[in-house]
């Protein structure tokens, strides 16, 4: 199991992610860009539970 977030230290912005069972952190600095296209990815996935879900997520 994982946890993630973005963060933002020192004007930076950062994904960070753990492995629960592993017990590891990765630590990653990303752009603003890349988190833009991160959030828009998850706006525009299609709903699991919904069938008729016409969004996709683009690549």
């Amino acid at each position: 199991m994982y946890l993630a977030d973005f963060v933002t230290y020192g004007g930076e912005r950062y994904f960070v992610s753990t492995d629960i069972k592993g017990g590891k952190t990765r630590i990653e600095r990303v752009s603003n860009a890349a988190l833009e296209r991160f959030i828009r990815n998850i706006l525009t996935m299609p709903d699991p539970l919904d069938p008729r879900s016409s969004k996709e997520v683009s690549a």
